[in-house]
């Protein structure tokens, strides 16, 4: 097993978690929304991006356990942030849909956070690069793209490696996801 680390790589990871851990904090103090946990978040800003989507989707696509989705779902529900409806095809399905309070409170928090990251990018300007911003976006969503589509394959092969050497199933990727994503998520 090579164990070779490359810094640039273990830099690059802490400096996005601290940032969004200050996004987090920065939000939190500035922002007009009701206060949701991460899985709140997460299911709020998958729906938004997928308007009818459904538990399992949610789960599937946030790297949440089902039993979390439905459990948020909820109290999200609960809350005035999401409605649910019968598939009008396929009656056992479950669809899933952002209220406006919910779009308002996304559309609060988002707005927060690209304030907290313009004033901290303009501050003082990145390498005089104009294209700095583009780059930087792009090259981020490619991770967080690759690492998304990476999740199931990896899920599955800790399953394999968690029953053949644990003797049972491994701590699941969705609570993993859960405890070190935070804010992030597709998007």
């Amino acid at each position: 097993m090579d164990t070779a680390v490359d810094e640039r790589f273990t830099d690059l990871a802490q400096a996005v978690i601290d940032i969004a851990r200050e996004i987090q904090l920065s939000a939190a103090r500035s922002a007009p929304v009701v206060p949701l946990t991460q899985t709140q978040g997460q299911i709020m800003r998958y729906v938004h991006k997928n308007p009818g989507c459904t538990p399992s989707d949610i789960a599937d696509g946030a790297g949440l356990q089902r039993t979390n989705v439905s459990t948020a779902l909820r109290e999200l529900r609960g809350r005035g942030y999401i409605t649910s409806s019968r598939d009008e095809v396929d009656g056992r399905a479950i669809r899933v849909e952002a209220t406006a309070l919910s779009e308002e409170t996304i559309h609060g928090l988002t707005a927060a956070w690209a304030r907290l990251l313009a004033g901290a990018w303009t501050a003082e300007p990145v390498a005089g690069d104009d294209g700095a911003l583009e780059i930087a976006t792009t090259a981020l969503t490619r991770v967080r793209d690759r690492l998304a589509a990476g999740r199931g394959e990896r899920a599955d092969r800790a399953d394999r490696a968690g029953n053949a050497y644990l003797g049972g199933p491994p701590r699941s990727v969705g609570a993993a996801a859960h405890s070190v994503v935070g804010i992030s998520g597709k998007g």
